[in-house]
């Protein structure tokens, strides 16, 4: 017999009415399709977000202070990059991914002191992450960055191998490969040389 209020204990399935029948499998299709669908985003969102982000570790000093040689940065990528961004680019065979910062971008005037501080279009950049160049070997005349390009360098200018150098100089911002989210610092300590 049937239960108005609910499922009964001893419920007989030849007791319901038919359409009643065709509602049960409806509702489990449905259920399992939703699940489906779910688990279908689920691993679109984790493709995604493999390929978007990505990680990097550093090496060499030409970013100290902000990076040092181990830290480990994170790095999204189809982003336009913009003043002040630590962008991951490819430098070619010889040195690979290489981590640096922008400080210009395209029809912009770049001047370097020779103790490393930066002008731009005129106008001395205050950079408080800046390791000055003790040695006073820095020193760049003007330049205008080029149309597509970005000028970079690293926060560490004595040592750093970067836009002022013909070897990297200004890179095309097709050449870029992300820019940095998140950094890992490393805490192993380094090896006594």
């Amino acid at each position: 017999m049937r239960n108005s209020e609910g499922f009964a204990p001893y419920d007989d399935p030849a007791d319901r009415l038919p359409g009643e029948r065709a509602d049960l499998p409806r509702a489990k299709k449905r259920a399992s399709g939703i699940l489906l669908r779910i688990c279908l985003i689920a691993l679109a969102l984790s493709v995604l977000a493999l390929l978007y982000y990505r990680q990097y570790t550093v090496t060499g000093d030409s970013m100290e202070p902000t990076l040092m040689a181990g830290d480990r940065v994170f790095y999204v990528g189809f982003s336009k990059a913009d003043y002040g961004d630590l962008v991951i680019f490819d430098a070619g065979e010889t040195y690979g991914l290489v981590v640096k910062r922008v400080v210009g971008l395209p029809g912009d005037r770049i001047e370097v002191s020779a103790d490393g501080h930066l002008t731009r279009n005129g106008e001395l950049i205050e950079e408080s992450y800046l390791l000055t160049d003790r040695y006073g070997n820095s020193s760049m005349k003007e330049v205008t960055v080029e149309s597509g390009k970005l000028f970079v360098l690293g926060d560490n200018r004595a040592v750093s191998i970067d836009s002022r150098d013909t070897r990297i100089g200004q890179i095309s911002e097709r050449s870029v490969r992300g820019i940095v989210t998140r950094m890992l610092r490393n805490t192993e300590p380094t090896p006594p040389s």
